[in-house]
C-alpha cells in the first residue's frame, strides 16, 4: 500500500468518527428533546388533573348547597342514597381536553362518629352506655379484622377505657391513676387530649390502638361532627355500620342483629325511607316500627358533613383530592379538610 493509501485511510476513519460521533450527538439531543417534551406534558397533565379534581369539590359543594336550600324549601328533613350528591358516583364527567372526574360524596352519618359517644350531662357525667357501647364496637372489629386469631391479642376494656381518657376533661384514668403516664414515656413524651377526636388517625396516639386495629376501623366510624353530633343515619349507612345500632332489646343492651338490619335494608328498597317517629312522609317507616326502644346514641335522618372524593384522569396522570365538607351554613358549605393525593 502506498504512502497516500495510507493517508486516504486515515482521512476516511477520521471522516467516519466524526460522522459517528455527528449521529450519536444527534440521538442525544433527539432523546432529551423527547423526555423534556414528556416532561412537559406530564407537567400540564399534572396541572390539569389537579384542577379538576379541585373543581370536583366545588362540584360537590354546588350540590350540598342545592340540595339543603331544596329540602328547606320543601320542609324535608331526610338524606338518603337517593340523592342527586349520591347518585353523582354512577357517572364519570368527561372533560372538552379528555380529562375524567369521578366523584364520590358520603354522608359522614353513614359510620357512627365517635365523638357523639362522648357527650355529658350538666353535671359533665359520661353515659354509662359509651363504655359498654365502646366495647361491642371493638369487640365486632377486631372480630371481623382480616388477621390471624394470633394477631388478635387486644383487651377490648381497656382499649375501651383508654379511648374514654383521651378525650375526657380531667387527669385521671377509668382504671385509676394518672391519665398521662403512658404518654409520658413515649418518645417523644405526650400528654392525653382531653377534646373530641379531630381524625380517626388519632386513634392510633391512644394507649393499646395500634395501626392494623385503627385500619380496621375507619370502614365502622368517623369523628364528624366533631361536637353535637348524633348517631348513624339509618338511611345511608350499610349494612355492617347498621350492626352497630345499640339498644334496649327488652332483656339487655345489645347491637342490631342481622334480622333488624334486614328489615331497616328492605325499608329502603325501591327509594324507601326511615323516618323518625314523629316525622310522617310518603313512603317512610318510623323506625320505633323496627326498633321499640331508643338507640344509642340517637339515630341521624338529616346529614350536615360529607367526605368527597374527587378523582381526576388527564391522559397517564392521575389526582385525588379528599375533603370534607359541612353544609350546616347553608348558603356557605365549609370545607374542613383537604388533602391532594
Amino acid at each position: 500500500m502506498s504512502p497516500r493509501d495510507r493517508e486516504r485511510g486515515v482521512v476516511l476513519l477520521i471522516v467516519l468518527f466524526f460522522a459517528l460521533l455527528l449521529v450519536s450527538s444527534v440521538a442525544t439531543f433527539t432523546h432529551r428533546a423527547t423526555i423534556d417534551a414528556m416532561i412537559s406534558r406530564n407537567r400540564e397533565s399534572a396541572a390539569r388533573a389537579e384542577a379538576l379534581a379541585r373543581g370536583g369539590v366545588r362540584i360537590a359543594k354546588a350540590l350540598l348547597r342545592e340540595d339543603a336550600l331544596r329540602d328547606a324549601e320543601n320542609g324535608e328533613a331526610l338524606d338518603s342514597a337517593g340523592e342527586d350528591w349520591f347518585r353523582i358516583r354512577e357517572v364519570p364527567i368527561e372533560t372538552d381536553f379528555g380529562g375524567t372526574l369521578r366523584l364520590q360524596i358520603n354522608d359522614a352519618g353513614a359510620k357512627l362518629n365517635l365523638n357523639a359517644l362522648f357527650a355529658t350531662d350538666e353535671g359533665g357525667v359520661l353515659d354509662e352506655r359509651t363504655d359498654f357501647l365502646l366495647e361491642e364496637l371493638l369487640e365486632k372489629v377486631i372480630d371481623e379484622m382480616p388477621v390471624a386469631p394470633g394477631e388478635k391479642l387486644y383487651d377490648t376494656g381497656q382499649l375501651a377505657d383508654s379511648l374514654i381518657d383521651w378525650v375526657d376533661h380531667d387527669s385521671d384514668r377509668q382504671r385509676g391513676g394518672p391519665e398521662d403516664e403512658y404518654y409520658q414515656r413515649q418518645d417523644p413524651p405526650y400528654t392525653a387530649s382531653n377534646q373530641p377526636l379531630m381524625s380517626v388517625d388519632e386513634l392510633r396516639l391512644i394507649e393499646g390502638f395500634d395501626a392494623k386495629l385503627v385500619d380496621a376501623m375507619r370502614d365502622y366510624v368517623t369523628v364528624y361532627p366533631y361536637a353535637g353530633g348524633g348517631g348513624i343515619n339509618l338511611n345511608t349507612a350499610p349494612p355492617h355500620v347498621l350492626a352497630l345500632l345499640y339498644y334496649d332489646d327488652g332483656e339487655d343492651l345489645v347491637l342490631a342483629g342481622r334480622k333488624t338490619v334486614r328489615r331497616i335494608l328492605e325499608a329502603r328498597k325501591d327509594g324507601g325511607l326511615i323516618c323518625p317517629e314523629e316525622q310522617s312522609v310518603e313512603g317512610c317507616t318510623p323506625i320505633r316500627e323496627i326498633v321499640t326502644n331508643a338507640i344509642y346514641p340517637p339515630p341521624t335522618f338529616r346529614s350536615q358533613v360529607f367526605s368527597v372524593r374527587a378523582e381526576a384522569r388527564v391522559g397517564d396522570v392521575r389526582r385525588v383530592v379528599v375533603a370534607v365538607i359541612d353544609r350546616s351554613e347553608v348558603e356557605s358549605p365549609q370545607v374542613l379538610s383537604w388533602v391532594v393525593r
